[in-house]
């Protein structure tokens, strides 16, 4: 371990010179970055790939999208049929049940469109308030305040969790938030969103969770059969039995692969370097929290207004 240098009182200056150097290096830059990477492996959208690029930073977020190999996809949407889906049979009770879940849904949809918040927005306060303490906390450091170590440490703790914990997740509540019903059914019409009753038959999905540096990555897979690209006729007998292979029917097969990442800014991970300053930079310490030897004691007039080497003035 590096041998830790003696407190000076420059360092203070340092210390909070390079606290607000960070503050706003982070502050004007990318806090959350999340990419999607969609293929079709198999099938006539094959070998379609999409990727889409989220960047969020203080003010706005944006979005890149691009499609690779996009004709087969635009060929594949144009031939299938949008609305095809298989007969679902319901006796009088499964209807008066789906009737009143339908209404329990209208219910709850009606009272979160009324209590809908600005996730997005509460994310980015509670950022701007975590670095304006975190640089109030270096700056406490100046002073002979007792427990300036701890507020110090509190104000970078609450800018990590901001960064870490609280904005990520304000993220993924803005993006399961704020949509109503009608958006809720043309969302769940693509592949792998629970339509394999309706849309896609015989289907098999599975789906990972990694930690990555500074984020996570979420990898799912999904197959089915797609039942807008089988002829009416043979739409129910495809969703009772999978299709032969070579068959015409069995053509209806598709595969996608995804894979979400979430991560934080790139330049956030610069934060972790104010620890290893405070380490290298000691701040000065209080007359009275110097270790004396037994029986030693610090006169009034030395405590008060002297000044030493690894002490402060108390300024009581």
């Amino acid at each position: 371990m590096l041998p830790r240098p003696a407190p000076h009182r420059a360092f203070g200056a340092v210390r909070l010179s390079i606290t607000v150097f960070l503050a706003v290096h982070v502050f004007i830059s990318a806090w959350l970055v999340a990419t999607v990477e969609g293929t079709y492996t198999e099938g006539k959208p094959a070998p379609a790939a999409v990727h889409s690029l989220v960047a969020i930073d203080k003010d706005q977020t944006m979005i890149d999208v691009e499609i690779k190999n996009a004709t087969p996809l635009f060929l594949y949407t144009l031939t299938r049929d949008a609305d095809a889906s298989v007969p679902v049979d319901n006796n009088g009770t499964d209807a008066s049940s789906d009737d009143a879940s339908s209404e329990a849904r209208n219910d709850e949809t009606n009272d979160a469109s009324q209590t809908d918040r600005a996730w997005l927005d509460i994310g980015r306060q509670s950022v701007n308030v975590a670095l304006v303490l975190m640089v109030l906390g270096e700056a406490l450091m100046l002073t002979s305040l007792r427990w300036r170590h701890h507020l110090r440490s509190l104000g970078f703790l609450a800018a990590v969790a901001a960064f870490a914990i609280v904005f990520p997740a304000c993220y993924m509540l803005e993006l399961t938030g704020g949509a109503d019903e009608d958006q809720d059914r043309t969302a769940s019409n693509t592949p792998g969103a629970n339509l394999e009753t309706v849309t896609f038959v015989h289907t098999n999905a599975s789906s990972g969770v990694s930690l990555t540096w500074l984020g996570f990555e979420l990898e799912a897979d999904f197959s089915g059969y797609d039942l807008g690209l089988v002829v009416p006729e043979n739409r129910t007998t495809v969703a009772q039995q999978v299709p032969e292979p070579g068959s015409e029917d069995a053509e209806a097969y598709i595969a996608f692969e995804s894979s979400f990442n979430v991560q934080l800014g790139k330049n956030l991970d610069s934060l972790l370097v104010l620890p290893f300053m405070w380490y290298l930079m000691p701040g000065m310490k209080r007359p009275d929290d110097r270790s004396l030897p037994d029986g030693e004691k610090i006169s009034p007039d030395v405590a008060d207004n002297q000044l030493f080497e690894g002490g402060e003035n108390a300024g009581n």
